[in-house]
């Protein structure tokens, strides 16, 4: 299932291992953003198939999105094949070689719809149990439609040290700890951010 998923290239040893010293070395706190990580019919399927999901509008103090539940619940053959695919003990590996970390195979699986004037105040994603999070980058939007996921230094969230622009099959990923805070800026357009994402838990 791996090989049918995921880009060879982040499959061989040599790419994986300079993937993890970059991510270790990653300011303000380990991260990467990959580009072209599954692959690309796959993930097309995936996004036809999750838009037909019942998504929830939430809007708070902290944040104005659209969600769907937690996807492991999804009927949706599609979805559940990428659920199990992320959950699965070859993916869950891959991710230890890429972060470091020791994993279970528990993870949360949610798709997120943002359009225009919703945004993500900073946060840091610590729930006991979590210790990567994951985000699988379903639409593409540029600098000018907003959007971008901006990490912050902690000693001073003023000015975001890193900013990802959304491109379609980037695979983001950044270690959750009281360190990790991060933010989703405003949509300024009229384009769709639509993601799906959640964490990889500890053993």
């Amino acid at each position: 299932m791996l090989a049918d998923w995921v880009n060879p290239k982040y499959l061989e040893e040599k790419e994986a291992d300079k993937i993890a010293a970059n991510f270790n070395k990653a300011e303000p706190y380990p991260n990467f953003s990959l580009p072209n990580f599954f692959d690309k019919n796959e993930l097309m399927k995936l996004k036809n198939e999750v838009l037909k999901e019942k998504y929830e509008l939430a809007d708070r103090d902290l944040f104005t999105l659209s969600h769907t539940g937690d996807l492991i619940s999804s009927d949706n053959p599609a979805i559940k094949e990428f659920y199990d695919l992320l959950s699965s003990n070859e993916f869950i590996h891959l991710m230890e070689k890429l972060t470091g970390e020791r994993l279970s195979q528990k993870i949360d699986m949610q798709s997120h719809s943002m359009t225009a004037g919703n945004y993500l105040l900073f946060h840091d994603d610590v729930v006991e149990g979590r210790k990567i999070a994951y985000i699988a980058y379903l639409s593409d939007l540029g600098p000018h439609d907003g959007g971008r996921l901006r990490l912050y230094d902690l000693k001073n969230p003023v000015n975001p040290i890193k900013q990802i622009v959304q491109k379609f099959n980037s695979f983001a990923c950044f270690r959750v700890s009281n360190k990790s805070l991060h933010d989703v800026e405003e949509i300024k357009s009229k384009r769709q951010r639509l993601t799906i994402g959640g964490w990889f838990y500890g053993k």
